[in-house]
């Protein structure tokens, strides 16, 4: 599956759970946090392509939540079902 995180389109947390849940096909139940989006995003048989637009909006907008979502991304790319692309 491949999906794209535009930071255009992210103004706030809730905004950013909301794009992560539609581009990413997460589960209903799925958390609105990082953790629990991680433990989806690392289950076997379900790899993902992130590509990532806008890293410099999402920073200034979410500020040190940002840099938390780029580091579970890249944490949950070393487990091999997830690969991060910076554009």
């Amino acid at each position: 599956m491949r999906a794209t995180i535009n930071g255009k389109r992210v103004m706030d947390r809730d905004s950013l759970h909301a794009l992560l849940r539609a581009k990413l096909s997460l589960p209903e139940d799925c958390g609105a946090n990082l953790d629990a989006v991680y433990d989806v995003l690392t289950e076997p048989g379900k790899d993902r392509i992130i590509t990532l637009k806008h890293e410099n909006l999402l920073r200034e907008r979410l500020g040190d939540y940002a840099d938390r979502l780029l580091r579970m991304l890249e944490d949950a790319a070393e487990s091999g079902h997830v690969r991060v692309i910076h554009k």
